[in-house]
């Protein structure tokens, strides 16, 4: 009997597959046809050891995709994504990265479709296989474009696509009230809602999960309302600054959940409270949320213990960031918490509490999208050849 390539190393030791790893690049793998999850998971776990940042330093219609050194902050050119069947009239921007594995959305444009209708198409891409996913279109949002969020579950092919969007629903005029959103076409007045449906990597289909108490905010930093975190089994997004601020949650099930930002001192100055450079990040394994104010900068820590949630500060630091200094951008890996402007990244570790400055690519103000990353072999629909 013939044993096929995946058979063969199934009955590989660990210690051989390691072996094989440290022999055989992620650019050869990539032409293999059938992949075994075994070999794709010790190869994800060797990866693990040495995180680096992929970077997309502008939005643009052809994705370059750089891969840079955690510790020199260096970078090489790791792929370019242009997929033939993009909508070529819009710029793809980088939403998400885990496992290897990135989410990228791009404006859908369909000129059979009324304008005053939404959509983006979603790609699941592996930089270093270049293999890319276009996934289904989801159902048109009405006025403004759908947020997405990405999350993944234990095993390492699963991942969940939340898409929100807004849907709008004839009403008669008596039953127009105070509160809800709603829109007005000649006679006809329509009530606005808005739904999420749920893409599975496991069945590869949009399953609407129904209502949401809110929709994520928009920022010119991000486009597409897709800002947001995965962290402890939840997706984050913000939804509102003004006081009391709001972030909007939802978990694996589907289950949401509207959370206030943390309070600051009465008698503070507004620059000194909640600022529009505030982002979401993940530190030291836990929602985080990052406020930069004039000179320095507040780190405060979500504490979930179950029946008693709390933010606390953590991290009250001067920053060199220089007032015209805009932040686009920031992310975390291990100690370091990196800010990204226009020619520079400014990294503080947490440890040595010392602050670094080194240029990195040139954003020239136009989404730059950074995120940690490890190789990885992992298909993008989710599945591992058995």
């Amino acid at each position: 009997m013939v044993k096929t390539c995946s058979q063969r190393i199934k009955r590989m030791s660990a210690v051989d597959a390691i072996d094989l790893r440290s022999r055989v690049s992620v650019k050869y793998i990539r032409y293999c046809k059938t992949i075994s999850k075994y070999l794709a998971e010790l190869q994800l776990s060797e990866s693990r050891k040495n995180p680096s940042f992929i970077v997309c330093p502008t939005m643009e219609t052809t994705m370059k995709l750089y891969s840079m050194d955690a510790r020199s902050f260096r970078r090489s050119l790791l792929n370019t994504i242009d997929p033939s069947q993009r909508s070529h009239e819009e710029s793809m921007y980088m939403i998400s990265s885990s496992n290897g594995i990135i989410c990228c959305v791009n404006t859908f444009c369909d000129k059979d479709v009324e304008n005053k209708f939404c959509d983006l198409q979603i790609w699941i891409c592996n930089p270093c296989t270049r293999e890319t996913l276009l996934l289904p279109k989801g159902r048109s949002s009405f006025g403004i474009e759908p947020s997405v969020g990405v999350a993944y579950g234990s095993d390492i092919s699963d991942y969940r696509i939340f898409r929100i969007f807004c849907v709008r629903k004839e009403i008669p005029k008596e039953k127009v009230t105070v509160k809800g959103y709603y829109f007005q076409e000649g006679q006809v007045v329509y009530a606005l809602a808005f739904e999420c449906e749920v893409y599975s990597s496991s069945n590869g289909s949009w399953k609407n999960i129904g209502s949401v108490p809110c929709v994520p905010m928009c920022s010119g930093l991000r486009p597409y309302r897709t800002g947001h975190i995965f962290v402890g089994g939840k997706i984050y997004w913000l939804v509102s600054l003004d006081e009391p601020g709001e972030i909007l949650s939802v978990d694996l099930e589907g289950r949401f959940e509207v959370i206030n930002l943390p309070e600051y001192s009465d008698g503070l100055k507004g620059e000194d409270k909640i600022t529009e450079a505030t982002h979401l990040i993940i530190f030291q394994g836990s929602l985080a949320l990052f406020v930069l104010h004039p000179g320095k900068m507040d780190i405060w820590v979500w504490k979930d213990e179950g029946e008693k949630y709390s933010w606390d500060p953590v991290l009250t630091i001067k920053t060199p960031i220089r007032d015209e200094e805009l932040v686009l951008s920031v992310t975390s890996l291990k100690n370091n918490i990196i800010c990204v402007t226009e020619t520079h990244w400014r990294i503080y570790d947490v440890e040595t509490k010392i602050w670094r400055k080194t240029r990195g690519p040139r954003t020239g103000f136009t989404n730059p999208a950074v995120f940690p990353f490890t190789e990885s072999i992992l298909p993008c629909n989710g599945g591992v050849g058995l």
